[in-house]
């Protein structure tokens, strides 16, 4: 059989991917070498913030609101509640460009968004103490991705589809012959007319030139109690420290917290390189500093995870074609902020399978970018 669409990575962006393109119509196999959702990639540890107003920069709001969308249709489609609309509250100081990127985003499209005084942002949020000269700026409409459940979701409605499905498959080599591609793997070969490769972290075994940097990264829960929930209507946040360190969370659930730095982390090369969580020093105190300034009524960490980010120089994305194979697009280097973006990369990817032109403005993250 030739595929129209063969998907090397079935994680985030491979799973949206292959659930749009089969329910396009298309013939597609979703490879991953793993079983989706697993551990191995970055995509697990339960949740995943989507925010709209963007502090990366304007260019990603385009796509965020078309992920937003294709998430609210995905969950009623699916009847899993994806989405917690909890808010977001980003803090830090007035200065800092993540904050200016939130402003810039937010008037440029026309995005609800209140900016608050650190008086304000405490007397709403007694738990969450910030310096008297930071600002707050509250996206009432973003919130809390399942990641986990999301990734299920778009495997089995994929499988409904009609998509073949190769995992605990691992890819050793891509091959072209004329308009086709051939993908070799453990479990056999297997021709397409086109091929998307989403495969993470590793995506260098195959692609050794991309220009992309593994790194080990940990997430954290720590004891908390109800004042610091969904439904006592604390929200999700991110906070830049005045040493520059950047920090996100999540409302707590079942008395937990959960908690991340998403600056730093430890650069890798191998995949047994990405070490459990408390195998690195100094994993169950990286976020300690942040807690006791910002957060001082969080408690003791209970437990956590490590995942990797697979970081470009400038942390954008890549969304291009292989250089000299337009049949094959990447997408890659998502750099820790790409699982809100999952649902609208698959359905570029769809687009690509089904030979039209995107929606969106893909120059930002082409691989010319880095010559």
């Amino acid at each position: 059989m030739t595929y129209d669409l063969i998907i090397v990575g079935s994680g985030s962006v491979g799973a949206a991917a292959g659930c749009y393109a089969a329910n396009s119509g298309l013939k597609v196999l979703m490879i991953d070498s793993a079983h989706p959702p697993h551990t191995q990639g970055s995509h697990h540890g339960d949740t995943r913030l989507i925010r709209h107003a963007y502090g990366e920069g304007e260019k990603y709001v385009p796509l965020v609101l078309r992920a937003q969308t294709l998430w609210n249709a995905l969950a009623e489609i699916s009847g899993a509640k994806l989405f917690h609309r909890t808010g977001v509250i980003n803090v830090g100081p007035t200065d800092s460009s993540f904050i200016k990127n939130i402003k810039n985003s937010a008037l440029k499209y026309d995005l609800p968004l209140e900016e608050m005084r650190a008086s304000d942002v405490k007397a709403r949020w007694p738990e969450l103490v910030i310096p008297e000269d930071y600002i707050g700026l509250f996206e009432p409409d973003s919130g809390v991705l399942k990641s986990e459940i999301a990734v299920e979701t778009y495997i089995r409605l994929a499988k409904q589809g009609g998509a073949t499905q190769r995992f605990n498959c691992q890819v050793n080599d891509i091959q072209y012959q004329n308009d086709h591609v051939t993908v070799i793997t453990d479990d056999g070969n297997y021709t397409g007319t086109r091929l998307l490769i989403s495969a993470g972290t590793w995506v260098k075994k195959l692609l050794p030139t991309l220009p992309i940097t593994p790194v080990r990264k940990i997430f954290a829960w720590h004891q908390a109690d109800g004042r610091y929930s969904e439904n006592n209507r604390f929200p999700a946040f991110t906070a830049e420290t005045p040493d520059g360190q950047q920090y996100y969370g999540f409302p707590s659930e079942d008395n937990e917290l959960k908690v991340a730095r998403h600056n730093g982390g430890q650069v890798i090369s191998q995949p047994e390189q990405r070490l459990p969580f408390g195998h690195v020093a100094g994993d169950g105190l990286e976020v300690f500093p942040f807690l006791r300034e910002f957060l001082p009524g969080i408690g003791c960490c209970l437990h956590g995870a490590s995942c990797t980010y697979d970081n470009t120089p400038d942390e954008d994305f890549i969304i291009d074609t292989l250089p000299g194979q337009d049949n094959t697009l990447i997408i890659s280097g998502l750099s820790g902020h790409g699982f809100k973006f999952a649902s609208v990369l698959g359905e570029i990817a769809c687009q690509f399978a089904l030979g039209k032109t995107s929606d969106y403005d893909q120059s930002p993250f082409s691989l010319s970018r880095f010559k």
